[in-house]
């Protein structure tokens, strides 16, 4: 059972992490990740689903955004995966969908028109309300405390700055068109939104930089997408292990750069 064990370790993607930062700090910050997982549970059912998908879509009627096109969970089913790399696959596939569909929604939002009149506004303001306490806890204790400070610090991965975030959100003039008050929710949704992705971003450019096996039409993927590797079978899912120690670990150019310890 050791010896098997030991096997599986010696050629799972994660030994990429342990090499670079050690077992302490990829035991602390990837264990971590795992507490985020009732934090994502709740955004999902609260901000991406009740408000989004059943409130705001209809209400302004805005382009429905489908969970099947952005959270694929066929990458567990990889040829000769060991279960804690499938495992790893399948929650950056949920939380990296999600964020993708969060973004997505977000930016229809953004688009949409002022003059729908001003009692759907209201509506929408009186939803946005009943959703802050989950979304205040998912920025807070998700992103600025779990991935921000505590993952980001043992993984050494770049932090975005919430400041320059702002700043390109506010240069793209995003959802200019809506009242101030309007605006100001929208941008700090999307700010905390690209925060999350930019974190995520780095993590599944490291732990499970494969492509998703299945594919239709209507999919949505990060565009980091783009720099993964095929991995459905044996050869391949050798050749992207090889590929990722080489690359100091990380597929993603943002995993590159160091916090401060």
């Amino acid at each position: 059972m050791a010896t098997t064990l030991t096997k599986s370790i010696v050629v799972s993607l994660n030994i990429a992490q342990v090499r670079q930062h050690g077992w302490a700090r990829c035991i602390v910050g990837g264990g971590s990740m795992y507490l985020s997982i009732p934090s994502f549970l709740l955004l999902n059912l609260t901000l991406v689903m009740a408000l989004f998908s059943w409130v705001l879509t209809p209400l302004f009627g805005l382009p429905r955004v489908r969970w099947a096109d952005h959270v694929l969970l066929a990458r567990g089913r990889v040829a000769e995966l060991f279960w804690l790399d499938r495992l790893n696959c399948q929650f950056c596939a949920y939380a990296n969908g999600l964020c993708t569909m969060l973004n997505t929604q977000l930016d229809h939002l953004a688009s949409a028109s002022p003059s729908r009149g001003a009692w759907r506004w209201s509506l929408a303001a009186l939803a946005a309300l009943a959703s802050a306490p989950s979304w205040l806890l998912f920025d807070i204790f998700t992103i600025r405390v779990l991935y921000d400070l505590i993952i980001s610090r043992c993984l050494r991965m770049h932090r975005s700055s919430r400041a320059e975030i702002h700043a390109s959100i506010v240069a793209r003039q995003y959802a200019s068109q809506h009242n101030v008050a309007a605006r100001a929710v929208i941008r700090a949704w999307k700010g905390s939104a690209l925060a999350l992705a930019s974190l995520l971003e780095q993590i599944e450019s490291a732990w499970c930089p494969l492509r998703h096996i299945e594919s239709h039409p209507g999919v949505v993927v990060p565009a980091h997408h783009a720099n993964f590797l095929p991995g459905s079978t044996p050869e391949e899912l050798r050749l992207a292990r090889r590929e990722l120690h080489a690359r100091e670990g990380t597929l993603s150019p943002r995993g590159l750069a160091r916090p401060e310890r």
